[in-house]
């Protein structure tokens, strides 16, 4: 049989337990709406029995754990999706910018419309192109002007694209400071919970904390969590540690020469002025993720897709324009693109001229004398793989042809460009390219430039627009050049889509719209996939109120009840001791 002391400690016991459980209960309540709070239990269990004989006597109740109840199999599948949304969010905001810079352009006079008042202006050229009658002037005049407007908002919209991944850059960097943030407070917070845990106890308000952190840092980036058996965490990113134990290590954000200068991600040590290893190339998910790729390969893809079509537009107008003239012939010209290095063969990277390819073919250049009648010829051989722009040099100042005056002078400008000349009172025209030479090196063109960033009427047209090419010829009347221009909104010059340069621009904005569609789809679903998990936690983890003020009142009538128990035990002890002993006392 117990004692009745044993009795007594029965009792103060039970006190014990249900004053825990109105303060774990308290606790709950207190944290009904504090994020990420996880409700805690008391989990109790009898003591070791008293055993006497054959009879076994209880002892009372111990507290054997406080816990949180979670699941984290949950949390993980939780954290996945939370990583999903964040990312798909982060590239529907940027789509969301690129979708309205061109809708607004598009509603007020867009490229597109520049684009058909550019080739309808050519068209009214080519109705009287060589007259210098008033009219004909003021066409002219509106045919620079429309190709300025047009190569402006060409120029605009590329830049600001470029503007867009510089916003990509700002954001990244932000997103390495909150990491390295993040990570020395989960190093800490680490610590704290392996102190408490070694001698028993379960640090559950600080999992809590760092729970909360996980879930940011998968918001971020594709992290990897592993808890260990001593209860803290290591957190990596692509292969590399951000946190391990109680220790934290660095991202920095870094200038890429190789990416135009764009950040590049780096690791290293907490004493590392920068990175020792990239990791750009791993972070593929959360925000940070979304911001990589968006800006190396959303952006840079419809950067690449308004440059196609700036090329296209400046290689087929030149390859026309080129072989035209305008009502000035002339005396001298400067091409309007130069090579690296005039040494190499054109088939090099650093003989070649940037904005098109040589072929083997022929440049024929015809003079005229001060009366307009042609005093010859020079046939120039190029090929690309025995040619550089030194042997052109000496082909063009070396050529005889069939010439009665005006001989031809060449030489290489600073920028290694082309300068072509002739004699006093003769001047000349380029009549036939069958090497794309003229092309490639911006001679006779109407475009300068090599591509969306830097298109703009050649200055030479710009400061004199009777070098505006409208025949072959240069007869009264000839058109062939204009028309063939204003034709060329017809052709299918992007022969893989069969489509024209119109036509591709409405292929472009589609795309962009098209993007934007299939990612608002995905983040609703995932919204909604997520909600559905959430819920699911939040009936796990979630206080509730009811429940709690249950417990409340079975915790207090449990305590009242150990109490009064207490009492009558007191009671009795106080009978025995001083209600009982030697007779006649």
């Amino acid at each position: 049989m117990s004692n009745i002391f044993g009795i007594f400690n029965s009792g103060v016991s039970g006190l014990m337990a249900s004053q825990a459980g109105i303060d774990v209960t308290g606790h709950n309540i207190a944290n009904v709406n504090t994020a990420g709070y996880s409700r805690q239990t008391v989990s109790l269990t009898t003591q070791t029995p008293n055993i006497s004989g054959s009879q076994v006597y209880g002892r009372g109740v111990q507290i054997t754990s406080i816990t949180r109840v979670y699941d984290e199999i949950l949390a993980e599948s939780i954290r996945n999706e939370e990583s999903q949304l964040s990312f798909y969010s982060s590239v529907q905001t940027t789509l969301s910018k690129v979708t309205i810079y061109f809708n607004e352009l598009e509603e007020g006079s867009g490229l597109g419309e520049s684009l058909r008042d550019y080739f309808n202006a050519w068209s009214d050229f080519s109705n009287n192109p060589t007259d210098q009658s008033e009219e004909a002037m003021a066409k002219r005049v509106t045919l620079v002007e429309t190709t300025n407007t047009l190569t402006q908002k060409i120029q605009s919209s590329y830049n600001q694209l470029e503007s867009f991944r510089d916003e990509s850059d700002y954001n990244i960097s932000a997103y390495v400071s909150e990491i390295n943030q993040l990570s020395e407070a989960l190093a800490k917070i680490n610590g704290e919970i392996a102190k408490i845990e070694s001698v028993g106890s379960t640090a559950n308000d600080y999992r809590d904390q760092r729970d909360q952190i996980l879930a940011r840092l998968s918001e971020i980036a594709n992290v990897t969590v592993n808890e260990k058996d001593n209860g803290q965490v290591t957190v990596y990113l692509g292969g590399s540690a951000l946190v391990d134990d109680k220790v934290s290590y660095k991202l920095f954000a870094e200038s890429d020469n190789e990416n135009d200068g764009h950040y590049k991600i780096t690791w290293g040590t907490s004493i590392d002025s920068k990175g020792q290893t990239e990791l750009t190339q791993y972070i593929t998910g959360g925000a940070m993720g979304a911001e990589l790729i968006t800006r190396d390969e959303i952006l840079t893809d419809y950067m690449g897709q308004l440059d196609e079509l700036a090329v296209t537009l400046i290689n087929e107008t030149n390859r026309i324009h080129s072989l035209g003239q305008g009502v000035n012939r002339f005396t001298q010209i400067t091409s309007t693109n130069g090579v690296a290095n005039p040494s190499f063969v054109f088939s090099q990277e650093a003989g070649s001229f940037p904005a098109a390819e040589i072929t083997k073919g022929t440049v024929r250049v015809t003079v005229y004398d001060s009366d307009g009648a042609v005093a010859g010829t020079y046939d120039i051989d190029i090929d690309p793989d025995k040619d550089n722009l030194n042997s052109v040099i000496q082909k063009i100042s070396g050529a005889d042809g069939d010439m009665t005056g005006g001989k031809l002078q060449a030489s290489i400008a600073l920028d290694n460009s082309i300068k072509i000349s002739t004699e006093a009172g003769y001047t000349f025209a380029f009549t036939e390219d069958t090497s794309n030479f003229l092309v490639a090196a911006g001679l006779n063109s109407y475009f300068s430039g090599t591509g969306a960033g830097d298109i703009q009427l050649s200055s030479q047209i710009q400061e004199n627009n009777l070098y505006i090419a409208a025949g072959t010829s240069g007869a009264e009347g000839d058109n062939t050049v204009a028309k063939a221009l204003a034709d060329l909104k017809y052709e299918d010059v992007f022969e893989d889509k069969g489509i024209t340069i119109d036509g591709f621009y409405s292929y472009f904005v589609a795309t962009i719209a098209s993007e934007k569609s299939q990612v608002d789809t995905f983040v609703t679903t995932i919204t909604y996939s997520l909600s559905e998990l959430q819920l699911k936690m939040e009936e796990i983890q979630g206080v509730s109120m009811d429940e709690e003020l249950t417990n409340l009142m079975k915790f207090q009538r449990s305590y009242e009840a150990s109490a009064r128990f207490i009492t009558t035990v007191d009671s009795m002890i106080d009978k025995l001791i001083n209600g009982t002993g030697l007779v006649g006392r």
